[in-house]
């Protein structure tokens, strides 16, 4: 039998100014730990814990006459600052405006005149969920809380979407039926009872600026970003990898650690591959990186659990398939040692790949755009992809809207996906499930994206920009349980690249001035002129671990047979148990992304976990949330 747990970890509610929520505020009354008030005197917004968390995260709150604010997660807000807002503010709508001067990670919650909003962060490191629960409609950080508080059974077409091998953001939704998502970039209002709506708060910039004018505002915002995640005389862990994503963050932070009278410790995990050139760039880069209060911590290689070690041992306390379950075993030693070493917060350079450079679908934008600066692109770009011409034309003569492209992609979702050697130039990585998912949960995922396509709005115009947000946001959702992991262990994992501010910088510069056959990552080289030696900003390599990738998968075939023996997937009829344990352990499908892999891992691991601690106890009562058949 599951046995009953509390809810883990933080989480936060927000409730609407309605008699309809006191049922709800009974049943949790045992697992609060803080309490804000509406002005009528109401509960508003309820938590486990006053701090919002542990290491840089804090919550603050502030009231004036009828307005209230509560700011929650990685940001520099005093309470005095806070209140001066809080004076500022007589709608609702005016929080847009606190939303956009915001540096850091964080929830805002507020309550005007009884009307309330919530609100997350633009690339979903911090999301907001929402379900109607008896006559009230609530809001909360934690989409398991609400399927609990509603007993809601598993979804389970939303949860074949997470087999996708790239899941887009739109498809990223709670794997429970009436539970929903607030999109990212968005706030959900509620009033009383059970009226709500959704409003869009975040416009992104227009990509007008040259990577000269950019550069500023990505340095400052980068810089930002970083020190609001460090306190005085604390000690920070900061990845050191030697590349354009990580050492940056390491200069910063070692300015922003110096400042408040800090510790710094750079990680780098090092890898067997001879071929592997990450420590030649990382050597330089901490050469150049020196002072009393900085130290240096390499993994030798075999010092760290290998990928797909404990891939079968379930991960507990998520609400939803962590997709980074490969290195999980990883993340959690790195996170144990840094917080012995004394490190609350270890800064990463995840979400650069993401958001500084483009995807090559900014050739079929550029095309448009500047035909003549486009071929010389493209000439670039084919001989360093060995892309054909004809493939190259075919992809440059698409034209479907957004719309359009998605419904396409709902009729594929069970053919090949496309070659390496052809370009992609798609609004999205195609949509592809691996040939173990079953036709019937194909078939249903397929009808789910069909209707969902109907009027689907593009998060920007030009194709690479919604790719950009896109991808931003499925990393988001990844950093978001990655970082709850590895706080319970220690230090706790941050992307500072993520930052609303940090994503705006990079989107304001035209995408031909962000990518290039040429040059690697143009605008970090522009924009980390005055803070990091030239002799780090010349590197125009990526490591590869391919070999990290492939030694884990031998030496830990078992724990993938143990994952796979008698799934709960196939219980759920989604996929075939002897097809699957025959791709993924003997014989796994040419030119299928290892990420279907690691996503149909991910989601099993979840199901077993849920399967150990699925039952939640509330004051007065033992609900557990319902799984289908």
């Amino acid at each position: 039998m599951a046995k009953a747990t509390a809810v883990p970890g933080f989480w936060f509610m927000a409730l609407p100014d309605s008699e309809s929520a006191t049922p709800v505020l009974r049943r949790l009354h045992s697992h609060i730990g803080f309490s804000h008030a509406h002005a009528s005197g109401r509960p508003w917004v309820i938590g486990s814990r006053p701090d919002g968390g542990v290491g840089v995260t804090s919550t603050v709150h502030a009231e004036h006459g009828r307005t209230r604010l509560l700011v929650t997660g990685t940001h520099s807000l005093s309470d005095t600052e806070l209140q001066s807002w809080a004076r500022r503010i007589r709608h609702v709508a005016d929080v847009d405006r606190l939303a956009a001067s915001l540096a850091g990670c964080a929830h805002i919650v507020a309550t005007v005149d009884g009307q309330v909003r919530v609100q997350g962060s633009v690339s979903g490191v911090r999301r907001v969920f929402y379900a109607s629960v008896g006559g009230a409609t609530v809001a909360a950080d934690r989409a398991d809380l609400l399927a609990a508080l509603t007993d809601a059974p598993l979804d389970t077409t939303r949860f074949t979407a997470r087999l996708l091998a790239i899941t887009p953001d739109a498809l990223t939704e709670p794997v429970w039926s009436g539970v929903d998502v607030v999109p990212p970039g968005s706030a959900l209002l509620l009033g009383a009872g059970a009226e709500k709506s959704v409003r869009r708060w975040w416009q992104p910039p227009e990509q007008e600026l040259s990577s000269k004018q950019g550069a500023p505002a990505l340095a400052e915002a980068l810089t930002a970003a970083v020190a609001v995640r460090v306190r005085d005389h604390a000690t920070v862990a900061s990845d050191m990898s030697g590349g354009l994503d990580s050492t940056p963050v390491s200069f910063l932070a070692a300015g922003a650690t110096d400042s408040a009278a800090g510790k710094l410790v750079t990680v780098r995990i090092g890898v067997a591959d001879p071929t592997h050139d990450d420590h030649l760039w990382a050597s330089r880069a901490q050469q150049m990186l020196d002072g009393a209060h900085i130290s240096h911590k390499v993994f030798e290689p075999g010092e760290l659990p290998d990928m797909f070690d404990r891939v079968a041992e379930p991960v507990t306390g998520l609400d939803e398939p962590i997709r980074w379950i490969r290195p999980i075993a990883r993340l959690r030693e790195t996170a144990r040692w840094l917080g012995a070493s004394g490190a609350t917060v270890h800064l990463t350079g995840h979400g650069g790949d993401e958001v500084l450079p483009v995807k090559p679908n900014y050739l079929h934008d550029l095309m448009r755009r500047r035909p003549v600066l486009a071929r010389e692109h493209l000439a670039g770009m084919r001989a360093l992809r060995r892309w054909s011409i004809s493939g190259t034309m075919r992809a440059l003569a698409e034209q479907r809207p957004y719309a359009k492209w998605l419904a396409d992609q709902a009729d594929r979702l069970t053919t090949p996906f496309p070659a390496g050697s052809q370009p992609m130039f798609g609004w999205e990585y195609p949509l592809r499930l691996p040939p173990w998912v079953t036709p019937g949960a194909a078939a249903d995922l397929s009808r789910r994206i069909r209707q969902g396509a109907e009027g689907a709005e593009p998060y920007l115009p030009s194709r690479s920009g919604h790719t950009t947000v896109d991808l931003a946001r499925q990393l988001g959702s990844a950093v978001r349980l990655a970082e709850a992991v590895t706080e319970e262990e220690g230090a706790a994992l941050h992307a500072p690249y993520l930052d609303d501010r940090v994503l705006e910088a990079c989107l304001a510069v035209r995408p031909e001035e962000r990518s290039s056959p040429w040059t690697y990552k143009p605008l970090m080289v522009e924009a980390m002129r005055n803070t990091m030696p030239e002799g780090s900003l010349e590197r125009a390599t990526k490591g590869e671990f391919s070999d990290d990738f492939f030694r884990g998968q031998r030496r830990h075939r078992g724990q993938m047979a143990e994952l796979f023996d008698e799934p709960l997937l196939a219980e759920l009829g989604l996929v075939d148990t002897a097809v699957l344990r025959h791709m993924a352990l003997a014989a796994y499908p040419p030119g299928l992304p290892w990420s279907a892999l690691d996503a149909t891992m991910a989601a099993e691991n979840w199901l077993r976990a849920r399967e150990q601690s699925r039952q939640w106890t509330f004051d007065g009562e033992e609900s557990g949330v319902n799984q289908p058949g």
